[in-house]
């Protein structure tokens, strides 16, 4: 898969689940056109990097559960393995 697809999944993932619209992870993965494995494996990756997202089961929809802004630092992003490095930023850290 090339890097400009993988963002832009992660930004569609942001946006959805932002707005509190995933809906069940099967519906998340159709919105995303991927495979659950592979959703879930996004969702691993974000929360290893300190993505707040959990699920809601009363709204049926994944959700950040405190503010968060997600940032592609690619000034001073670090690499591994050839994947680029997503930050999270927290309120409390002057967003």
């Amino acid at each position: 898969m090339s890097l400009l697809k993988y963002i832009e999944r992660l930004d569609r993932m942001n946006d959805l689940i932002r707005r509190k619209a995933t809906g069940n992870p099967d519906e998340f993965a159709k919105k995303l056109q991927v495979s659950r494995s592979q959703l879930m494996q996004d969702l691993k990756e974000l929360r290893d990097l300190g993505a707040p997202i959990e699920f809601c089961n009363a709204s049926q929809s994944y959700w950040y559960t405190r503010e968060c802004k997600v940032v592609l630092d690619f000034g001073s992003s670090k690499i591994y393995g050839g994947i680029w490095f997503t930050q999270f930023y927290y309120n409390n850290k002057n967003l």
